[in-house]
C-alpha cells in the first residue's frame, strides 16, 4: 500500500516550471495566529507526497475541523515518478478559517468502493495571540510614565459584519472610555446585532502593546521663504 511521506500548507504553490517533480512553494505555515475568527483566507494550498506508489492510484482526503467536523472531501491521482513517488497540490479557494483549534486531513487509498485508512495529518493550528501577564510593578511603571501606552482605540470588521465596531482597552480599568468606543467586557464576549463576538483575540494583541513608547508625530518642517525685499 501507498504511503504518505509528506504533507506541506502554505498560501499557494505550484509544480515547478524549473525543475520536473519539483514543487515551488510560497508561504508555507504550521500555524495561524490571529486576533479575530472566522478567518478568511485567498487560497489555502496543500501539497501531498506520496512513495511506494507501485501502480496508477487514486486518493481521498478529508479536511477537517478542530471538532472533527468535515469541512470538504474530494478525490486525486498524483502524477508518478519512476521511484513510485507522486505530488499533488490540492487548492482551496476563499477558505475560512471559523475557528481556533487544529485542523486536520485524513488520506485514504481508494480501491473500486473500499477505502484503506492511511493517515492522519495536522494542516495547521489556529490560536490567538498568546497571553501577556502584567505584574503589579509593571503597571505601575506605565501608568505613571505618560510616554507609554496605557490605551488603545482601535476599529475592525469582524467576517460577516457591514459596519465596523470601535473598542477601547484600557491598561488601567478606571480610565475613561471616548464616546463612539466600546470596552472590551471582562468576559471578552460583546454581542453586536444579534451576534456574539469573541474578543479573547484582540485584547491580547492590544495588550502587547501597552508600555511601548507612545510614536510621535513627525514634525512638519517649517517652509522658509528664499526670496528677500530689497
Amino acid at each position: 500500500m501507498a504511503k504518505l511521506r509528506s504533507v506541506v500548507v502554505a498560501h499557494a504553490a505550484q509544480m515547478s516550471q524549473q525543475i520536473g517533480g519539483a514543487v515551488d512553494i510560497f508561504g508555507s505555515f504550521d500555524n495561524i495566529i490571529q486576533p479575530l475568527f472566522p478567518h478568511p483566507m485567498m487560497r489555502l494550498s496543500i501539497v501531498l507526497t506520496f512513495e511506494e506508489i507501485t501502480k496508477p492510484t487514486v486518493f481521498e482526503v478529508r479536511l477537517n475541523g478542530p471538532d472533527d467536523d468535515l469541512i470538504s472531501r474530494g478525490e486525486l491521482t498524483p502524477m508518478v515518478d519512476p521511484l513510485g513517488v507522486g505530488k499533488k497540490i490540492v487548492d482551496i479557494d476563499k477558505f475560512l478559517v471559523k475557528t481556533r483549534g487544529r485542523y486536520t486531513i485524513d488520506v485514504f487509498e481508494k480501491e473500486g468502493e473500499e477505502l484503506k485508512f492511511i493517515k492522519t495529518e495536522t494542516l495547521f493550528i489556529a490560536e490567538y495571540p498568546p497571553q501577556r501577564r502584567f505584574s503589579p510593578e509593571q503597571v505601575e511603571e506605565i501608568a505613571k510614565n505618560d510616554e507609554l501606552i496605557r490605551s488603545v482605540k482601535t476599529e475592525f470588521k469582524p467576517f460577516g459584519f457591514e459596519n465596523p465596531i470601535k473598542l477601547q482597552h484600557n491598561l488601567l480599568k478606571d480610565a475613561p472610555i471616548e464616546d463612539g468606543f466600546l470596552a472590551i467586557p471582562e468576559s471578552d464576549k460583546l454581542e453586536i446585532e444579534g451576534q456574539e463576538i469573541e474578543l479573547t483575540g484582540v485584547r491580547r494583541q492590544i495588550e502587547w502593546m501597552f508600555g511601548n513608547p507612545i510614536p510621535k508625530e513627525e514634525e512638519a518642517t517649517p517652509e522658509t521663504n528664499e526670496s528677500e525685499e530689497k
